[in-house]
């Protein structure tokens, strides 16, 4: 019976991916060549081979080189694209390419075109999700200093100051792009009025979007990371100048605003509303990996409101708002639940009087049926990647995920992955272990690389947050997935000192997909860094360079089977 290919493509507002499946070991298989063909406005199809960036030692790759992927073929199962845009209507398809007789590649079985994917932060139902580009451990961000003459530190500044704001808008991504907008909205539109919680306030750019808004902002802004004094204490002198009138919640020591909603109301009353990960400043629009949902609808808007309005309650002038009143905690003890289209969307602030909500966290994880998967900032030792990682030992559980920092102590923080040995009945081998890793740049040991921004660099000169994003997506390919997210950073501080927002859909397949898509991109680039500075720690030479044999498929099919049938082979 002849072999066969299965493929699978997923998207976002940013990013395809796609995921294939060879149904068997194919001879003299050195690699898949990838197809996308693009949609064209005007009608028909324009079709490409994408580009490698790995090449076969004896054609000594270059520094940024690229080939097509019928002359590179990709040794792997999946791949993210993104090469493509917002709006743009795109299929994929793979094919093996092979060592022929005559000593030259070629191709052999292909797979079926993928259904057109049309890539738009748009999930349905009222649900938008929305993606920075924020890689600044990277290649393209390597050329990028490197060809400026800039430092990490001058990287920084330069985009507070929107020294090119092409660079600036392309980090940013669809995720800036679209808060900008809603400020341009409502600047224009005098029937709405934006309530807004605000951890982080630090970019001029939104500044004057605020200010643009005037007297219909009301903003509830709390000190950022200044647990002593005001880290918003400029923004908030520039606002209270221009006559916004900023209701201040300085919990200092006694925890964090970490809040970062807004919420979009008209005469009727509230409309929609945007949270996430995203603080308003300009590192956590470039700098960091954050997220940003969208939700139009009305219930979960009122629900969003009341809540601002309990938090202005609570700070009013002149009365320390360190002084957490009991009726707010008492609020937060009751989650509410909306039923949007097909999904329930279960919504908690914090913080709550013995962490009900970090309970409910839990329960999701351990009630998962098929997958975990997660991008985390501080979790702490304790925190939800720990539980997370224990259900990566169940041989049926597909378990990825990033977290910014693994651990608090320094040997902890130097620690790239959270070793996490899976199950396999064959003891004489080991599966792939890479369940859970910690950001870091390469360094420059890999063939044609050139040394990226360090972790240490990166803590030092541009911000304390390499991934930023609060995501856990649960069960992502079944018709019962999980989406969470919100500020809340899944951890005790977050439930027990914070003012926190979670917001949990559950059953609603296009939004969980489309948070998949975004986890694996981060987790592949971090992924193969954690692994190259792995082997380089032992003292021994990182994979580099495509393999002139048909070996890697035979031990790749293996080690990678486990990934290869979630991705490749779940129900469309």
């Amino acid at each position: 019976m002849p072999n066969t290919i299965s493929i699978r493509a997923y998207g976002n507002s940013d990013d395809a991916f796609i995921a294939w499946s060879p149904g068997d070991f194919i001879q003299e298989c050195r690699g898949f060549q990838l197809e996308r063909a693009r949609r064209a406005k005007a009608g028909g199809e324009k079709v490409d081979i994408v580009e490698n960036r790995t090449g076969f030692a004896k054609d000594k790759p270059k520094a940024g080189e690229r080939r097509p992927s019928s002359d590179w073929p990709f040794q792997r199962f999946n791949w993210t694209d993104h090469a493509v845009d917002v709006g743009n209507q795109v299929r994929y398809r793979v094919t093996a390419i092979i060592r022929k007789p005559n000593g030259k590649l070629g191709p052999d079985v292909a797979s079926p075109w993928t259904p057109w994917l049309t890539l738009s932060p748009e999930a349905g139902d009222g649900f938008s999700c929305y993606f920075n580009r924020g890689l600044i451990l990277s290649q393209f961000v390597a050329r990028y200093l490197r060809d400026n003459n800039l430092t990490p530190g001058k990287l920084k500044s330069g985009l507070r100051k929107s020294a090119d704001p092409k660079f600036r808008a392309f980090l940013q991504g669809d995720l800036g792009a679209r808060l900008i907008k809603l400020l341009e909205d409502a600047k224009v539109t005098d029937a709405q009025t934006i309530y807004a919680a605000l951890y982080e306030l630090d970019d001029e750019i939104l500044e004057q979007g605020i200010i643009d808004v005037g007297a219909r902002f009301n903003l509830v802004l709390a000190n950022g990371s200044d647990k002593a004094g005001d880290g918003n204490k400029d923004a908030r002198a520039h606002l209270n100048k221009e006559g916004i009138v900023t209701i201040d919640r300085l919990l200092r020591s006694k925890g964090l605003g970490h809040n970062k909603f807004v919420v979009v109301s008209d005469a009727s009353g509230p409309k929609s509303v945007w949270t996430g990960s995203t603080n308003w400043s300009t590192t956590g629009l470039c700098t960091q990996i954050n997220n940003a949902l969208l939700i139009e609808n009305a219930a979960v808007a009122k629900q969003f409101l009341a809540q601002w309005k309990r938090l202005r309650d609570a700070s009013p002038p002149n009365l320390d708002p360190a002084n957490f009143p009991p009726a707010l905690m008492k609020s937060n003890d009751t989650p509410h639940t909306v039923n949007v289209g097909p999904a329930k969307v279960t919504l908690w602030f914090t913080r709550t009087s013995d962490g009900r909500d970090m309970d409910a966290l839990r329960k999701i994880i351990s009630d998962a049926k098929s997958s975990v998967q997660f991008l985390m900032f501080t979790p702490g030792k304790a925190g939800l990647h720990t539980l997370a990682g224990q259900r990566a030992n169940e041989k049926s559980m597909y378990v990825r995920g990033v977290v910014s920092t693994l651990g608090q102590t320094k040997a902890e923080s130097e620690q790239d992955v959270l070793d996490v040995q899976l199950v396999s009945s064959d003891h004489a081998f080991k599966p792939d272990r890479y369940t859970v890793v910690q950001p870091q740049g390469e360094g420059g040991a890999i063939g044609p690389w050139i040394a990226e921004v360090t972790r240490s660099d990166f803590l030092s000169s541009v911000g304390h947050a390499i991934v930023h994003s609060k995501i856990l997506v649960i069960d992502a390919l079944t018709d019962h997935p999980i989406v969470v997210t919100g500020s809340h950073n899944f951890s005790a501080p977050a439930s027990d000192s914070n003012d926190e927002n979670l917001v949990i859909v559950r059953g609603h397949k296009a939004l969980a997909r489309a948070y998949a898509a975004h986890v694996m991109s981060v987790y592949q680039h971090y992924r193969y860094r954690s692994y190259v500075r792995e082997m380089v720690a032992a003292g021994k030479t990182p994979w580099s360079a495509l393999d002139d044999n048909d070996q890697w498929l035979k031990l790749e099919l293996k080690s990678k089977a486990q990934e290869i049938d979630f991705w490749a082979n779940s129900p469309a």
